[in-house]
């Protein structure tokens, strides 16, 4: 029996249909059932309702489990109590890990992220990368500590396989995770604000089918105690809307804005969802994140996972066909 976490989350739902058609049993921890998407009886998905800072959930989630992804974060640009981010990203790792311990687990796939690992203009820049700040917000933060946790306790304690994502984009929810198909639905429609500096940042883009498929690889042959970069297609922003003009026929202009602009814009939007409890559309945290290249290579994972780094154009494509998500 496999337990995920996180499977109404864009990565964690993608990898619960990717169970469901291989048909393989498993179960899921969730908060709110109703979000998770998938019918138990058709599934084969057993659900254990609860939070997974609630040590009993967890624990009953993990009754007669041998292996665990573990895909649930939270992925966030802002909220109010910002000792969440703490306390799911990495305190909600260690009470997993400790209780899937106590239930005998064989292996743990985390879901880490190219965040944790810190800004690199390297192309060839593999695992080990150590992220120790200045953080953009605090799920960069959050994540580096995570990951730092594990290379100094956790590796050592746990059977665990850290897989570090790229920017993760292809069909699926529209989630904050889905930043890629939330700026294409954008574009398309004419409503795009416009790219935070130059543009020519790079960022590693990682399309989800094979992402997905190295969780379900990882399980059985990532070794404990490795890191995994599932990087993608080292490519500049704009690159991507470059190709996203191409495939769609869509030539709207693409803006351009400047970071001081950007960190203006993120603070009164933070100003606002402090007084009035929305969504802030940015934040000064994620214009930070738009300075950096995040480029990294992914050799290991196709050399020992099987992993496949999709041209940017053909996942693109696949993504469109699909819908955007």
């Amino acid at each position: 029996m496999i337990l995920l976490t996180g499977s109404s989350g864009y990565l964690g739902s993608r990898i619960a249909h990717a169970l469901v058609e291989r048909g393989t049993p498993f179960r899921v921890l969730v908060r709110n059932p109703d979000k998770l998407g998938l019918v138990p009886a058709e599934a084969r998905c057993e659900i254990v309702a609860g939070d997974l800072l609630d040590r009993k959930a967890v624990a009953e989630a993990l009754r007669g489990v041998r292996q665990v992804i573990h895909s649930a974060a939270l992925v966030k640009m802002w909220v109010r109590d910002r000792r969440d981010f703490r306390r799911v990203n990495v305190e909600g790792l260690k009470a997993l890990l400790e209780e899937a311990d106590r239930a005998g687990v064989e292996r743990v796939v985390y879901t880490s992220s190219f965040l944790a690992a810190g800004p690199s203009s390297n192309p060839d820049a593999g695992e080990g990368l150590e992220n120790h700040g200045p953080y953009s917000n605090e799920y960069e933060e959050t994540k580096a500590q995570a990951l730092d946790w594990l290379r100094t306790e956790g590796f050592a304690r746990f059977p665990v396989v850290a897989l570090l994502p790229g920017v993760v984009y292809g069909p699926g929810p529209p989630t904050e995770g889905n930043l890629v198909g939330g700026m294409m639905r954008q574009y398309v429609s004419g409503k795009f604000p416009g790219l935070l500096g130059s543009g020519e940042q790079r960022w590693s883009f990682s399309y989800i089918a094979e992402v997905v498929q190295a969780h379900l690889a990882a399980l059985e042959k990532g070794d404990p105690g490795e890191e995994y970069f599932l990087a993608g297609d080292n490519k500049s922003l704009n690159d991507l809307f470059s190709v996203i003009r191409r495939l769609t026929g869509v030539t709207f202009p693409v803006r351009y804005l400047s970071f001081a602009t950007g960190k203006m814009f993120g603070a009164v939007e933070v100003a606002r969802a402090r007084l009035f409890n929305h969504r802030p559309k940015l934040t000064p945290g994620v214009v930070e994140i738009f300075k950096h290249d995040w480029v990294y290579s992914s050799e290991k994972a196709c050399r020992e996972l099987g992993y496949r780094v999709v041209p940017l154009e053909e996942g693109l494509q696949k993504t469109l066909e699909a819908g955007i998500g």
